[in-house]
């Protein structure tokens, strides 16, 4: 049975860096070995820079933090991302600065691969990049650097982006899942503002 959860859940786990919930170790060695492999982000994650290379993405980061670490379903968990973007960009090109990046779009993709061996495909869904209230239990807020909330993320000074959510345990299936999140300027380059990749074991009770 597929989990009526399945197409809302890499909406709300975006921007994550989830750091791994396993109990078998073979799966922390495999999932740690991917790591190895690429740049991990910043901060207190299972984040690497992918699929676009680092040098490609014009946001830089500063921190990635995932609390609590590991997450676990039931329970409310934050995705805390700050970083800014280099004064002087030729990519943002804005009419109106001021506003932020009123473009800028959130592009989530997610597979997972069950421990019977039995997957489900790649999933992608595209969201404004902006302060949204999703429902009761998940909101995304954007703050500039004096840490006032605002609706789009600002093109001068640091900023941030927080996410909470919470993972409903009866609507999710156990497996490990491969989440990629890449952020776009929404210019007619399609500039890259920042795309993470996380690889993670999660638990859950749909069979």
């Amino acid at each position: 049975m597929k989990s009526p959860f399945l197409h809302l859940l890499p909406l709300f786990v975006a921007l994550l860096a989830i750091t791994i919930h396993a109990n078998p170790q073979q799966k922390s060695l495999l999932i740690a070995d991917t790591m190895a492999e690429a740049e991990k982000v910043y901060g207190h994650n299972n984040a690497t820079y992918g699929p676009v290379p680092e040098d490609e993405q014009l946001f830089s980061v500063e921190f990635l933090e995932i609390a609590p670490t590991p997450i676990k379903a039931d329970r409310v968990f934050f995705a805390y991302l700050r970083g800014w973007i280099p004064s002087k960009n030729p990519s943002l090109n804005l009419e109106s600065p001021d506003s932020g990046l009123v473009n800028a779009t959130l592009k989530v993709s997610s597979s997972v691969i069950y421990p019977d061996g039995s997957s489900d495909p790649l999933r992608s869904y595209t969201i404004p990049f902006k302060s949204t209230a999703f429902n009761g239990l998940a909101h995304l807020a954007i703050r500039n650097e004096n840490g006032q909330q605002v609706d789009y993320f600002p093109t001068t000074g640091s900023g941030d982006a927080l996410l909470d959510f919470q993972i409903p345990y009866m609507f999710l299936r156990t497996g490990e899942w491969t989440f990629e999140v890449d952020a776009r300027l929404g210019n007619e380059s399609d500039t890259c503002l920042f795309a993470f990749r996380m690889v993670q074991w999660l638990e859950g009770g749909l069979r």
